[in-house]
């Protein structure tokens, strides 16, 4: 494997950090992105962006007191 320099550690350290943050951070919104544009299976109700917050609040409370 050829020896790189230092310079270029650092350069790929910082792309792979990136890569990281952009993974961490933009997961969930492209899934909700993702699901509204395609919208409900059919008999589902229509999503909508209460219905999520509301399913974050309850579940996470769930978790606290667990």
């Amino acid at each position: 494997m050829p020896k790189l320099s230092k310079e270029a550690k650092q350069r790929l350290q910082q792309l792979f950090k990136g890569g990281q943050f952009a993974i961490r951070w933009g997961f969930i919104p492209v899934v909700l992105y993702l699901g509204f544009k395609r919208g409900a299976d059919p008999g589902m109700p229509e999503p909508t962006i209460l219905r999520y917050v509301y399913i974050c609040k309850y579940t996470c409370k769930n978790n606290a007191e667990s």
